[in-house]
């Protein structure tokens, strides 16, 4: 009897010791095909994108947890800031795309009324057209006496670079003297990019007071999530398209010019 006990410890050792060193294996290999042998070629990012679906679905286990998570994101996000052209739509400016990306932007346009393609050859810095009147441009503010704000972003389903760029416009254009935080509020959006992909680039590439909170009943109906955690009694709401120009903000603050 003891024999028999020893022999099956002995077994189930072995077994144990054998799923290791598949799962071993196949680590090693996960992460090669990831990252390539020249640390990081345009090779890796099809396989980042086959599984950045079921990374923001939370189906996909990657052992060693959410470092394999933040490469594969890591990736995705190099690659959309390596299809971007400096300047290009700058103030307004006329842009025709070329080729294979021209017909890309018209199909979407035809089936969804924006040109995605196109967003995605834009810088996320664009420096948007002024159309303020030119009296409003020679407005000047004392920011020492207006109150801190709130900015609120809510988002649905909103194209992932066209949101990108709305905050990096706020960003841009608001006085850090008056804006203390950014709220960007999900209301339900199945866009797999406006998940783990959103969150990541909000964690690595924009200062703290930007923050992401989900909701799943609309801001319009009942008390919004966002009222509960905004910290400044100023809020200004803006949609995830529009684009902030200078001087709005102390504007809508009831600032006096001087």
């Amino acid at each position: 009897m003891f024999f028999r006990g020893g022999l099956s410890i002995r077994r189930n050792l072995y077994s144990k010791l054998v799923l290791l060193l598949i799962l071993g294996l196949f680590v090693l290999f996960y992460f090669k095909n990831l990252n390539g042998s020249d640390g990081g070629n345009a090779n890796s990012i099809p396989i980042a994108n086959g599984l950045v679906g079921s990374l923001n679905r939370g189906n996909l286990l990657i052992v060693g947890g959410t470092d394999g998570q933040d490469k594969i994101y890591e990736q995705l996000v190099l690659a959309d800031l390596r299809k971007q052209e400096k300047g290009l739509g700058d103030s307004g400016k006329g842009v025709d795309l070329k080729g294979e990306a021209k017909e890309i932007g018209e199909k979407q346009l035809a089936t969804i009324a924006l040109n995605e393609e196109l967003s995605e050859h834009l810088s996320y810095n664009r420096t948007p057209p002024d159309e303020r009147h030119p009296a409003c441009k020679r407005k000047t503010y004392d920011l020492n006496n207006l109150p801190s704000t709130s900015v609120i972003i809510i988002f649905y389903n909103e194209p992932y670079s066209v949101l990108v760029r709305t905050v990096h416009s706020v960003l841009n254009t608001a006085d850090g003297r008056l804006l203390k935080e950014i709220i960007l509020v999900d209301d339900g959006s199945t866009n797999e990019e406006l998940k783990g992909k959103l969150d990541y680039y909000v964690r690595t590439r924009l200062p703290s007071k930007v923050k992401v909170l989900r909701q799943r009943n609309s801001p319009i109906k009942g008390r919004p999530s966002w009222v509960a955690v905004r910290r400044y009694p100023i809020i200004r709401v803006r949609l995830s398209y529009e684009s902030s120009e200078e001087g709005q903000v102390p504007a809508t603050l009831g600032g006096k010019s001087n």
